[in-house]
C-alpha cells in the first residue's frame, strides 16, 4: 500500500491550478502548499500526491502515474478535466484488453511531459 508519491514537475506551485483540476474528478483535493511543493490528497483512502520542484539544474524526468479510478464516468471526467486544464491526451477514455480483460483507462500528458492516467482493472 502506498501513502503517497511525489512528482517532480518544472514548477510545482505553478502545476498546483492544472493538477487540482486533473485530479479533483479522482477526490483529489489541494491540502498543503509550500514553495516548491504541494500537496493533494484523497480523503477517502488517504493517499496523497506531492508536486516537487527539482532543486538546482536537475532537470525534470517525465514519469507515468495511474490513479485507481471509481468508474468509468469518472475516468472521462478526469480524462476532459485534463484537456481542459492545458493537458494533451495521451489515450482517450476507453477499454485497454491489451492491458487485461476488464482494463478501462484515460491518459494526459501534464505540460512536463508526465504521463498521468486514470484506471479500473
Amino acid at each position: 500500500m502506498i501513502d503517497h508519491i511525489g512528482l517532480f514537475v518544472a514548477d510545482a506551485n505553478k502545476r498546483a491550478e492544472f493538477y487540482g483540476k486533473l485530479l479533483a474528478p479522482l477526490g483529489y483535493v489541494k491540502k498543503a502548499e509550500f514553495p516548491g511543493a504541494v500537496c493533494f490528497a484523497n480523503d477517502e483512502d488517504g493517499d496523497s500526491v506531492w508536486l516537487e520542484s527539482p532543486k538546482g539544474d536537475n532537470p525534470v524526468v517525465p514519469t507515468h502515474v495511474a490513479f485507481r479510478a471509481k468508474d468509468e464516468d469518472t475516468i472521462k471526467a478526469f480524462h476532459a478535466a485534463g484537456l481542459e486544464a492545458g493537458g494533451t491526451d495521451n489515450g482517450q477514455p476507453g477499454p485497454r484488453p491489451n492491458y487485461g480483460p476488464t482494463y478501462y483507462a484515460a491518459f494526459i500528458h501534464d505540460p512536463d511531459g508526465n504521463n498521468i492516467e486514470a484506471a479500473l482493472s
